[in-house]
């Protein structure tokens, strides 16, 4: 049961006198566990609810409502504030390389099928039980993000370190029986479940379509603070070339088989082997986007989209702005920063050694402010461009806990947080930026 807390104005819940305090004991004589059942159950046209009152009283409501129209009530609890942990001992979990003393949320290991369904994080199913399973298939869960790293029952128990992810491949089957489609990543450490590995992963997959939709293959991610951990090493570039050996010689194999190329090497794997990004068409409808499968091409295409808007460069103030980013990405800023030029504008772009997390760590959204403030530090600059995902959600706090005033401040020159997309990038570089006592007397 739920406890409301607000309802809508003019809503049904309105109309038929639902009120916060109230609790939402079941629709259509199903219990509400969560957004997932309240969703589910409230698509439909005709509904019979039961609800008690803050007094006790309970009271039986049938309504009519247009499918599409939603009930209307909001509730006190929510996935995001409680989601289901892992309870997994993966040998690369990122968490546990965190330092400590960060914020206290950079600690949580989420595993929970309702975010996946509403944000797209990645799962290992490993903490599904089998009536919680049905109840996924129930819903029409989909799609879902599963976290695969093996298909090999055995290797993939050892990945995460828990039997029960021998269950995986019988419940992704089950799945396409069903119905039900799924993305899935393959993280990969090398000489563990690569290789060959890889190659049986993939096929397994591709197998799985067209409900298994697409597959990042994807580095894994290592920082300096390993102790106690299993040993692993970073890829090197041979490794690398591999990889993408294998994936390319797939994707032609997945094209003739279901149309598409289904696995696609994140950028990672890219930048470490030293190689072209592949064209645009490669990457399909970039269903591996948020993975970091395909944003450099895509910002790339932005870039180069903006750059052809027609913008009238004669009227771009002259100005220097610093453009600190990953070691990785930092070849490619240059080339894209050398073509698509601003008259006037000379951009500097400054690789960030990540001192804080490691130097094998080189994207940019792991960038935190100390190293920015140290390697920056005494450079002169009209501007320093800020990328969001440096950021957390709301573009306020570093992963150290430092804020992008900090940064200004430490560095005493204005800073300005871009979107991560090409078209943003090409206007901030474009602006006028206030000098920084102007920007301080604003904020007064």
């Amino acid at each position: 049961m739920r406890r409301i807390s607000a309802v809508t104005d003019g809503s049904p819940a309105s109309r038929h006198h639902l009120m916060p305090g109230d609790v939402l004991l079941s629709i259509n004589g199903e219990p509400v566990l969560d957004e997932i059942d309240y969703q589910a159950l409230t698509a439909r046209r005709r509904l019979h609810i039961q609800a008690q009152s803050a007094d006790g009283t309970q009271r039986d409501i049938d309504l009519v409502k247009d499918e599409s129209a939603p009930l209307g009530l909001q509730f006190d609890d929510s996935i995001i504030g409680n989601p289901r942990t892992c309870g997994n001992q993966c040998v690369f979990c990122f968490v546990e390389q965190m330092p400590k003393g960060m914020r206290e949320s950079l600690y949580l290991k989420d595993d929970d099928w309702r975010l996946s369904l509403l944000m797209g994080n990645y799962i290992t199913l490993t903490n599904v039980g089998d009536r919680e399973f049905e109840r996924i298939i129930r819903r029409r869960a989909a799609p879902l993000y599963v976290s695969v790293h093996a298909t090999d029952a055995d290797l993939r128990a050892r990945i995460l370190g828990n039997r029960r992810a021998t269950l995986l491949m019988d419940r992704l089957k089950r799945l396409k029986n069903e119905g039900l489609s799924f993305h899935c990543q393959l993280v990969l450490c090398p000489g563990l479940n690569d290789g060959d590995k890889l190659k049986e992963s993939l096929d397994d997959l591709l197998s799985l379509a067209p409900a298994a939709l697409s597959v990042a293959v994807v580095p894994v991610g290592l920082t300096r603070h390993r102790e106690g951990l299993p040993p692993i090493r970073p890829y090197t570039r041979e490794e690398a070339l591999e990889v993408l050996a294998i994936t390319g010689a797939f994707q032609q194999k997945a094209l003739a088989r279901a149309g598409t190329r289904f696995a696609y090497p994140a950028d990672e794997f890219i930048c470490i082997a030293g190689v072209p990004l592949p064209p645009v068409e490669e990457y399909g409808t970039f269903p591996q986007l948020e993975n970091g499968v395909g944003m450099l091409r895509q910002f790339e295409e932005e870039l180069k989209e903006a750059a052809g808007t027609g913008l009238e460069t004669g009227r771009v103030e002259p100005k220097t702005v610093l453009l600190p980013c990953g070691t990785a990405v930092a070849p490619f800023l240059r080339a894209w920063v050398n073509r698509f030029a601003l008259p006037g504008v000379q951009a500097l772009v400054v690789p960030i050694v990540n001192n804080f997390f490691g130097e094998s760590v080189t994207v940019t959204g792991l960038i935190c402010a100390q190293d920015l403030i140290e390697q920056l530090k005494g450079r002169k600059a009209d501007a320093v461009l800020i990328a969001e995902n440096m950021l957390n959600s709301d573009n306020t706090l570093f992963l150290d806990g430092a804020t992008p005033a900090d940064v200004q401040q430490a560095l005493g020159i204005p800073t300005v947080v871009f979107r991560n997309d090409g078209h943003d990038f090409f206007r901030a570089m474009a602006a006028p930026v206030a000098p920084l006592e102007k920007r301080e007397a604003k904020n007064l």
